[in-house]
This record gives structure tokens, C-alpha cells and sequence, in this order.
């Protein structure tokens, strides 16, 4: 078979066969090889290709050295280290013998770095399902962060928290899978827990995320930080806080954290040591559930008399603080919002309340200062007193007692609480002077009542002592003052509010002889060592409130309200208490509000007392109780106490 020679084949396939053949033969050597040399021209193509990528290789290698070496450098370095702020622990709260009320626990919060996550360009929902599935929440648990997703990221904050208090698992699980969740950085810092959350609930208060507006007001502020929202956690908040450290993070080419070296280190708050008895707040809290049932609001203020210091303040019902900024859900906020008895609402500063026979010893230390009465003179009370309507003569106004005490001197008006002995000292009737509405705010004014004192809790209110002008005010309908009007003030009716921590002053004022203090929660500063910062001295608002003399007239009708009056339950006490009850009432419909205010020793006051339980009846009845039992657990278990 012959094979025709293409013109364009270089050999005949013959040849081909030829050469094979010979190959295979030892004896030919070198002869039997198939040889074919190449052309000049793909010789030079060749070697012209392999100069140029030389050349580019070498141009390009020199630019990125000389020109952008030092940008790629420092990307580079950017990659490999990242700078992370350490948050500081808070200083701890302590209570007046050393008892722990505010501690920290190291934690692990995760923050959403929105430039960073825009940056890189990442799905949102293989994000959000990753997150729901690491934190164990549903998906709508999310749903702000996936709205701020979608907006644009010039309007938005930079940096939110998702979510704090990270359990190791968690936080071991983001460190080692970091490409799972674009855009989100792990963040160091401290939660804080607090012993006897719900009786501390409105003393200590909590805090929470900062927010925009804080941000703004605080350019020391990070998104991180937490700041204290109320009480005393938001009042001391600059003390408490203390300052941020840095360090420097490796991460590998995946993004994981290899190790890490301190820059700067934190610096713990300054700790509070506070005047409050940790253990008589607890029980004031208890007493008040236990008598109340978790149906009224309440609130008990306890003070030391000497000095001012504040041993309780407790504001009913109160709410868990250890969850409030960090575990609390919607629905468990939304309940606490809706609960009519609005456990948010610090009563003991910030209550506004018709303070009832509770102001009478006020009234009965300006009628001796003023020389209105002497304290053996007796009145007749009838039960009630009318006064001629002044333009219609026929015509009388009655002002009613809670009972008939006949005749009764200044210790009995007090001891029995007897309207009629106050509306005649107080408006005057008939032959007996009165104080007047000028006198009775005056010294209402020196006691302390219609301002604020100046105690180191925000919210507190200054309540409010009517006269003829604010009348004009509030009653443009009926703008005249009159003697009733001045009557239903002797007892504390008609337009008066007073805070229970005013109440408390005022009975301590007394107590000491006519000293007002300006209330005083925290006791001294120490830094995280012990040393102390600073140590609040007591603040003398005034002096010489009512002379000494007529003090101790008003106390011997208060110790007669519990010898043999209206808090004749408080006899029983190891130790001498002196008390006024009050009874305020708040509109029809409703019951009035309970009141109880009380001292002891009375030889040598060491506590000062006010009791306020809403809408429950009358203070003998409902608040002498749960002051007795106050009382009756202080006494038997302070040492320092003194005993009969």
C-alpha cells in the first residue's frame, strides 16, 4: 500500500515506518532517531515572549517595592493586628459594715462593626443565621440589627452591641470560626451583680448600654461601656466608672486570634461605701411584701437622726436589677411598664404624697414657738367645728374630726390625733389664735418640706406646701384663701405633698432637738485598695429649727401616741419609740394613704422612721405593723443599738 506525500507533510509515512524500525536496533545508534529542526523565526518568537515576562515580572515587583511598599505594609500590618479596648470593672458597693451590695463578674460581649461588615460586602442572612443559632435566640431577637443592615451606613451608628455576657462556648466558637460572622467583634469588659436586687432595686440602681444621646454628651463615652441609668449607679456614675485599657491583638491569615500584648491598662472605679444597713433594707423590703402582699405601693425611709445618714431607702415593689440592661426582654419591659403599681417609680425620693396627721407635729412646734398655745391648755373638741359661710351668714362650713375627744390638751391632741386641736391652732376659731397660712409655711419652709434637700440620688421632688398665691395657680376657679383652706393644711390635707424622705427629716429634726441634715447616702470613696478618696462630713442645712425646749414638749406628745394613742403597738419595742400616724386622704372613691413616721430611743435617738403604704386604709391600722416589726428587727439585732 503506498501512501501519496502530502505537500504539506514533512515525511512520507514510509519513512516513518523506516525509522521505527530502525530504531529498535541496538547495533544503528544515534542513526535511527527522529530529527526535525526548528525554524528561526519560532526560535526568536520564543525568546522574545519569555524577555517580556521577564521585564513585567521585574517592572512590576519594583513598583510595588518603591511605590506602594509602604502602603501594602502597613495593610498588611492592619491585617495581621487589631486594637481592641478593654473595659474597665466598676467599682464595688458596699454597705456601711462592709457587706458586698454591687460586685463584677468578667464577661464577653459581641459588637456588630457596621463599616467593617459593609466593607467586606457579606449576605445579612447568613450572618443573622449563624448569630440565632451561636446565641440560642430567634431570629427576631435580631431584628434591629438586620434593619440597620438595611438602611444606609452614613446615618446609623457605627457600632452596636448584639449581645453581652457570652458563655465560653460561645465566645471559644468566634474566636476559632471568625469567617462565619463578618463584621463582628468580640469585646472584654465586666457585668455587674447586685445582691438583693429587688430591695435595692431604686437605692442602687443599674446600668445599661450607652446610648446616641450620651454619646454625644460624653465624647469619653464607647460603644462598648456600660453607664449607670438610676440611682446610685447613675449619681456616681463618673466614680464608679473608671478608665479603659487597650491591647493588641495577632490574628492569622483566617482571621483568628493567635495572641495578644497590653498596651494600656484599665483602671478599676473607685468603690462607694454607703451609710445604708444593707440587712435593715432587706427587711424593710420583706416587711412590706409580707404586709402588703405585693398589692400597694409602699415605701420605708430610715435615717439616723445625728448625722443624717441614710440606713434605708426602700421604694415598693421593686424589680430584678440583676436583669435590667442586659438579660430583660421586651415582653418581661413591657410587663414591668404596664403594672399599674409601676415598680419603676422611686416613691421614697420621688413620690408625691397628701402627708395627713403626719405634719402635725410640725404645726404643734410652730404654735409653741409662736406663743399660739400653751401645751396644758385644753380645748373642747366636739367632734367637729363650724364657721360661717362670710357670704351667706345662714349658711355654715363643718370641719369634722375622725371621732369625738372632748377636752384635750396639746400632749392629747397629738397622741389622739384630734382634727379640731389643729384647725384652732392652725386657722384659729372663735377665742383661739391661729398660726395663719404665712406662719404654718414658714416653718413648714425651716423643716425642710416644699424643696429638695440635696440628697445623692436623682429624682428626688420637692413637694409642695400651698398658700394663698400658688391658690391663684392651681384653683383659678377659686383663687380666695380662706380659713378652711388654712385648716385643711393644719392637718395636712388641702393641696400638701411631701415626699417619705422629707417625712423622715422632719421627724429626725425633731428627734435631735432642731437640727436638719441634709440626707446622705454614701459615706466615703476608697479606691480599689482601700485608701480613702474622700469622706462626706454631715451637711448642716439648718440649725436651731424651733427652739430645744418647745422640741421636747412636741416629743412628749409623740412618745404619749405610742404610750397611749394611735401607735400604741410600738409600746411593746425594746426600746422607748415616739411616733405620729397619719391617715391622708386622696379623693373619693379611694382609700387614703397610711403614714408612719417614728423615732427611738426617744432619750437618745439613734433611727428616724417613715412608713408610706398607698390606698390602705389608715396608718394605725397598716403602717404601725410594719413599722413595729422594722423596729422590733433593728434593735434586737444591732449590737450598737442601745437597749432598756
Amino acid at each position: 500500500m503506498v501512501f501519496n506525500k502530502s505537500k504539506f507533510a514533512p515525511l512520507d509515512p514510509d519513512e516513518v515506518l523506516a525509522d521505527s524500525v530502525s530504531n529498535l536496533s541496538v547495533r544503528i545508534g544515534h542513526e535511527g532517531k527522529l530529527e526535525q529542526p526548528l525554524k528561526r523565526f519560532y526560535s526568536v518568537l520564543f525568546l522574545f515572549l519569555v524577555a517580556g515576562g521577564i521585564f513585567y515580572l521585574l517592572f512590576k515587583a519594583v513598583f510595588l517595592e518603591v511605590k506602594g511598599g509602604e502602603a501594602f505594609f502597613l495593610a498588611s500590618q492592619e491585617n495581621r493586628f487589631l486594637v481592641r479596648d478593654l473595659l474597665p470593672a466598676r467599682g464595688i458597693i458596699y454597705d456601711r459594715k462592709g457587706a458586698v451590695i454591687a460586685e463584677n463578674s468578667p464577661s464577653f460581649g459581641l459588637v456588630f462593626d457596621r463599616g467593617e461588615f459593609f466593607k467586606k460586602r457579606q449576605d445579612p442572612t447568613f450572618l443573622f443565621r449563624n448569630l440565632s443559632s451561636l446565641l440560642g435566640k430567634p431570629p427576631d431577637f435580631l431584628g434591629g440589627a438586620a434593619t440597620l443592615l438595611n438602611l444606609s451606613p452614613d446615618n446609623l451608628l457605627p457600632r452596636v452591641i448584639v449581645a453581652e455576657d457570652l458563655s465560653l462556648e460561645q465566645t471559644v466558637y468566634l474566636i476559632s470560626h471568625p469567617e462565619e460572622f463578618p463584621g463582628m467583634q468580640i469585646f472584654e469588659g465586666y457585668k455587674r451583680l447586685y445582691q438583693n436586687s429587688y430591695a435595692n432595686a431604686h437605692l442602687v440602681g443599674f446600668v445599661g448600654k450607652v446610648s446616641e444621646d450620651e454619646l454625644k454628651r460624653n465624647d469619653r463615652l464607647r460603644y462598648e461601656d456600660s453607664i449607670g441609668k438610676n440611682g446610685l449607679e447613675a449619681f456616681y456614675d463618673d466614680i464608679l466608672r473608671g478608665q479603659s485599657g487597650r491591647k493588641i491583638v495577632e490574628v492569622d491569615s483566617l482571621g483568628r486570634e493567635t495572641r495578644y500584648r497590653l498596651t494600656e491598662e484599665t483602671k478599676e472605679g473607685a468603690a462607694l461605701l454607703l451609710n445604708i444597713d444593707a440587712d435593715l433594707q432587706r427587711v424593710a423590703y420583706d416587711t412590706l411584701e409580707r404586709y402588703t402582699g405585693l398589692s400597694k405601693g409602699a415605701s420605708v425611709v430610715a435615717l439616723d437622726p445625728r448625722d443624717g445618714s441614710l440606713l434605708a431607702l426602700v421604694s415598693f415593689p421593686g424589680f430584678d436589677i440583676n436583669k435590667f440592661g442586659r438579660e430583660l426582654s421586651q415582653k418581661e419591659f413591657e410587663s414591668i411598664l404596664s403594672n399599674p403599681l409601676k415598680p419603676l417609680f422611686n416613691r421614697a425620693v420621688g413620690g408625691e404624697f397628701p402627708s395627713g396627721s403626719t405634719i402635725k407635729p410640725l404645726v404643734a412646734a410652730a404654735a409653741l414657738e409662736e406663743k399660739i398655745i400653751d401645751p396644758q391648755k385644753k380645748i373642747y373638741d366636739a367632734g367637729f367645728i363650724e364657721i360661717p359661710n362670710p357670704y351667706k351668714p345662714a349658711e355654715k362650713s363643718v370641719f369634722v374630726d375622725w371621732r369625738k375627744h372632748g377636752w384635750i390638751n396639746f400632749y392629747d391632741a397629738l397622741a389622739l390625733s384630734a382634727n379640731v386641736y389643729f384647725y384652732m391652732i392652725g386657722g384659729g376659731y372663735e377665742e383661739q389664735k391661729g398660726l395663719g397660712v404665712e406662719k404654718i409655711k414658714y416653718y413648714s419652709d425651716l423643716f425642710g418640706l416644699g424643696k429638695k434637700l440635696g440628697v445623692d440620688i436623682f429624682g428626688e421632688k420637692p413637694g409642695f406646701i400651698p398658700d394663698a398665691n400658688s391658690k391663684k395657680v392651681t384653683e383659678p376657679q377659686d383663687p380666695i384663701w380662706r380659713v378652711g383652706d388654712t385648716y385643711n393644711l393644719s392637718i395636712g390635707q388641702g393641696g400638701v405633698l411631701v415626699t417619705p424622705l422629707q417625712m423622715v427629716s422632719l421627724t429626725a429634726t425633731i428627734a435631735n432637738g432642731g437640727t436638719l441634715y441634709q440626707p446622705q447616702i454614701v459615706r466615703e470613696i476608697h479606691d480599689k485598695d482601700g485608701n480613702t478618696l474622700r469622706k462626706f462630713s454631715p451637711q448642716v442645712i439648718r440649725e436651731k429649727v424651733v427652739g430645744k425646749e418647745n422640741l421636747g414638749e412636741v416629743i412628749k406628745g409623740m412618745r404619749q401616741v405610742v404610750t397611749h394613742g394611735t401607735a400604741g403597738r410600738l409600746a411593746d419595742l425594746p426600746v422607748s419609740a415616739a411616733a405620729k400616724t397619719g391617715t391622708a386622704q386622696v379623693g373619693k372613691n379611694q382609700l387614703p394613704h397610711a403614714w408612719v413616721t417614728a423615732f427611738a430611743p426617744v432619750e437618745n435617738p439613734e433611727i428616724a422612721l417613715a412608713v408610706m403604704v398607698e390606698h390602705a386604709g389608715e396608718g394605725a391600722t397598716v403602717a404601725v405593723p410594719i413599722t413595729r416589726d422594722i423596729l422590733q428587727w433593728y434593735f434586737e439585732n444591732r449590737p450598737e443599738a442601745t437597749k432598756n
